[in-house]
């Protein structure tokens, strides 16, 4: 029987309640079979993460201990160049050729996805799963997407790609950037990622300066 997997990916620089409990919520939402994380090697559209690639996957280690529906997919850091989606894509392709693949995304991300790499392509490998703040207005439906948007999790799984599906999750005002502001001034992080990785940085100095 085909599967229903969730593929999200980020820099993870430190990985955060921000990222996982919205995907938590998500996968729930979907009856997702699995989710992957996937940490970016080179990020094409952010700067280069501060922890090693290494340090990133120790902490998403330790801290997806708490998420058993998660798989930490680390084929982007094996590979060399850019961390282009699509390329990514292509791989889970051929490792799943059969199941519904949704790849997961923000939606500022997808307001920026035509100035991705090859991104047309995109949408002939997955379907694109948008996150939405709930009780926040939602932004407008590129008329790109118009002929690709589908109403149910049903329409997700009927396929293997082509849907868009716009999901409402309660979400969690954390990002990586606050924590490293709050870590470089010697401030409380408490709660807003996992106590072991906030042990983990501490232990290795990371953001500290």
């Amino acid at each position: 029987m085909a599967r229903l997997i969730c593929l999200f990916g980020g820099t993870f620089d430190p990985v955060h309640y921000g990222h996982l409990k919205p995907l938590d919520e998500l996968q729930q939402i979907l009856a997702a079979d699995a989710v992957h994380i996937i940490p970016a090697s080179v990020p094409p559209h952010r700067s280069i993460p501060r922890a090693s690639r290494q340090q990133r996957v120790d902490m998403l280690e330790l801290a997806l201990q708490e998420f058993p529906a998660f798989v930490l997919d680390t084929r982007e850091l094996k590979r060399e160049g850019p961390s282009w989606t699509v390329l990514t894509l292509q791989s889970l392709r051929e490792e799943y050729p059969e199941d519904s693949l949704c790849l997961v995304m923000g939606s500022d991300a997808f307001a920026d996805l035509p100035t991705w790499y090859h991104w047309q392509e995109i949408l002939t490998l997955a379907h694109i799963v948008v996150i939405e703040r709930a009780g926040f207005e939602k932004p407008g439906r590129p008329e790109w997407a118009v002929d690709y948007l589908v109403e149910d999790v049903a329409s997700l799984r009927s396929s293997k790609c082509s849907g868009i599906l716009h999901v409402s999750l309660t979400g969690v005002d954390i990002s990586a950037t606050d924590i490293r502001m709050r870590l470089t001034k010697g401030q409380d992080v408490s709660g807003m990622l996992n106590n072991e990785v906030i042990a983990y940085i501490h232990q290795n100095s990371l953001y500290m300066n």
